[in-house]
């Protein structure tokens, strides 16, 4: 195997392309097990998790010429449980990655535990509950099933056969997330008898159990998306007799209820957009049949579920999205028959409840998208029918309302996008006709809104189009670029030029196309092709500055 011919420039986080694939020792462990590691020789320097230096695969899960597609994942006990996907033929499977102690002068080292494998379907819902792990997955014999594990391979299990007749989970598209309240998780799920309802777990077969059956007999009441509240869950459900409607749970059955029916009788408010400010605001969106789909509020009891405010008024929309919470303040899009689709502000009353500002006056409005929380501040994408979409920021008064930079009007599919808080700064992409579409990133200040770097310097697009959102850690970004000679390869930035680094992970023209998993305590982990397949790599958390 070649070595890797290293670029290094006076930086504590060095800038490298590798001439040619790290040295690998795969070592053998029992039959579930692989470690991966650099050789001895090739150690990526003392006390590596303290220092910057370049990304490490983690494992060859799926060996050439299949590849490590990762589904879900989470933290469990120290390790990194993931799910996977092969598509060329060995089936999903859960694994387990977990680093090895070592000392200072070792290079990194981790042990790759399959917990179960072979599995037709990619598990999915990965969640830890107390000291468990609960996931579901059809193994091909029992449906789709509520699975835990202890994370090890011999206390990976069926937790409980919820539905003997076939599935307990719905469509992955559609079903509700499971949420975890303390140490207990709940879910929507089906026994075959009595529909889609709402449903409790604390990782024992005995505790996994059927909160309330909502809507009685074979009928589902559908429950979710969930809210968590406290203790407490918020959710939309249909009990058959009311609608769909917002509901309650304590986690018991006589504490699981309707909390109103806002739509009198058998229609449906159908209440979604779900946001908390704190115990008293949370906000939704319903429809109670008078003012159309409109702002509400609730502080978890009847008589304070009420409508905030009529902004369209009549029975029409005011078509309500992008719900953002900034400090002590609701900001929303909304349309109110007048000024068009713009920026609108509440703290829950209708006295306080209104537009921010016209930004373009007239019927088609300026389009706000992408509501970003900074503080006490909003960012956003908004058109102004001057200068196009370009990024703004809001305090939620007209006067601090204004617009960041005008980057130049920007070919379809490549307008400014993609908006993540690192810190105390925003990132973005943005195109302009001299740099292409790259990086930028903005402090709230017209002066400090800028290009990052130039990844692939002139015209040409550093970043393609319609991309993934950087992913933030620390107060810097990882993110997927090209220079234009080494591919889409991995890239992490604190916000400088100087500071903007890069590997080739797959030499040369290749593109390693990174794509992140989780962050944890010690490392970025991201799967990427180096050539070979598509694997979990890891990058040092000290290589982004600290938030």
């Amino acid at each position: 195997m070649s070595r890797p011919c290293l670029l290094w420039l006076a930086s504590s986080c060095a800038l490298f392309f590798a001439c040619g694939p790290p040295d690998e020792s795969i070592e053998a462990g029992p039959p579930s097990v692989v470690t991966a590691q650099l050789g001895a020789d090739e150690s990526i320097g003392l006390e590596h998790k303290k220092r910057c230096q370049p990304p490490v695969k983690v494992a060859d899960l799926t060996p050439t010429p299949g590849h490590t597609n990762v589904g879900d994942r989470t933290e469990f006990d120290g390790a990194l449980i993931i799910s996977t996907i092969d598509l060329v033929g060995t089936g999903a499977a859960v694994w387990k990655l977990e680093e090895l102690p070592r000392g200072n002068n070792a290079p990194p080292e981790w042990r790759a535990t399959l917990l179960l494998g072979g599995l037709p379907d990619n598990p999915r819902y990965l969640n830890v509950v107390g000291r468990k792990l609960l996931f579901v997955v059809d193994d091909g014999v029992h449906g789709s099933e509520l699975w835990v594990s202890d994370g090890t391979p011999a206390g990976t299990r069926l937790l409980k056969d919820i539905n003997p007749q076939g599935d307990a989970f719905g469509d992955v598209f559609h079903a509700p997330l499971p949420v975890v309240v303390g140490r207990t998780l709940y879910f929507a799920a089906t026994d075959g008898v009595h529909g889609e309802e709402l449903w409790r777990s604390d990782g024992t077969e005995a505790g996994t159990r059927m909160v309330k059956d909502i809507a009685r007999g074979p009928g589902s009441s559908s429950p979710g998306p969930f809210l968590v509240d406290g203790q407490r869950l918020l959710f939309a459900a249909d009990d058959g007799v009311h609608g769909r409607e917002p509901w309650k749970s304590d986690g018991t059955q006589d504490g699981t209820r309707l909390l109103k029916d806002i739509l009198r009788g058998s229609g449906s408010s159908s209440p979604d957009s779900w946001i908390r400010m704190d115990n008293r605001r949370i906000f939704f969106v319903a429809d109670d049949g008078l003012h159309g789909r409109e702002l509400w509020k609730t502080d978890g009891t009847q008589d304070d579920t009420r409508l905030v405010e009529d902004i369209r008024p009549g029975t029409a929309n005011s078509s309500i999205a992008e719900l953002t919470v900034a400090g002590r303040t609701l900001f929303f899009t909304a349309d109110d028959g007048t000024h068009g689709n713009e920026l609108w502000a509440s703290k829950g009353s209708a006295g306080d409840t209104r537009l921010v500002k016209d930004i373009r006056p007239g019927l088609e409005g300026s389009r706000p998208r992408e509501l970003t929380a900074l503080d006490e501040d909003v960012f956003l994408f908004a058109d102004d029918g001057t200068h196009g979409l370009e990024p703004w920021r809001s305090n939620g008064s007209t006067g601090g309302t204004r617009l960041l930079k005008d980057t130049g009007e920007a070919p379809p599919g490549f307008e400014p996008s993609q908006l993540v808080v690192a810190g105390e700064k925003i990132f973005f992409y943005a195109h302009t006709p001299d740099t292409g579409q790259e990086l930028w990133i903005t402090n709230g200040t017209t002066a400090g809104t800028r290009l990052v770097k130039d990844i692939q310097p002139g015209p040409a697009n550093g970043i393609p189009g319609d991309p993934a959102p950087a992913f933030p850690v620390g107060s810097g970004v990882f993110f997927r670029a090209f220079d234009g000679i080494h591919g889409a390869e991995p890239w992490w930035t604190d916000g400088t030029d100087a500071g903007t680094k890069t590997a080739d992970i797959n030499p040369g023209a290749g593109s390693s196309s990174p794509d992140p998993i989780i962050l944890t305590r010690d490392w970025l982990y991201f799967s990427a092709d180096d050539g070979t397949g598509n694997e979990v790599w890891a990058l040092p958390v000290a290589c982004f500055p600290k938030a």
